[in-house]
């Protein structure tokens, strides 16, 4: 029963992202003026797009918090001059932040990294 409780919510609050994202409207203001918390939207966000990463193959939700050494090498801080801020690496997956990354984007891939490792 209680799966088929979330399933029903994650459909609900998938019809409800999708309109928020359709509306042109941040999502402080259509939750606003549709009187919803935003905490709760970002929660089923959160879980939505989490899901849908676990079902891709993309996420792997181990449950540890797992730290990452960064050495730059030579041929990295080469590679800066041409416009790589940083390289991070995790797990055999590589992500290069190029100079003038959009801080939104970047806040949000660290974020859900973040989110992942606790």
């Amino acid at each position: 029963m209680k799966a088929s409780k979330h399933e029903i919510h994650k459909a609900q609050w998938q019809e409800l992202i999708k309109d928020q994202s359709e509306s042109g409207l941040s999502i402080r203001e259509w939750c606003r003026r549709h009187n919803m918390s935003h905490g709760k939207f970002y929660y089923w966000q959160r879980v939505i797009r989490e899901e849908a990463l676990i079902k891709a193959g993309t996420l792997a939700v181990t449950g540890q918090t797992q730290f990452v050494e960064v050495k730059a090498s030579h041929a990295e801080i080469k590679s800066n001059n041409q416009g790589t801020c940083a390289i991070l690496r995790s797990n055999g997956n590589e992500i290069e932040i190029l100079n003038g990354a959009d801080p939104n984007t970047l806040g949000f891939v660290l974020n859900l990294i973040g989110n992942h490792e606790n």
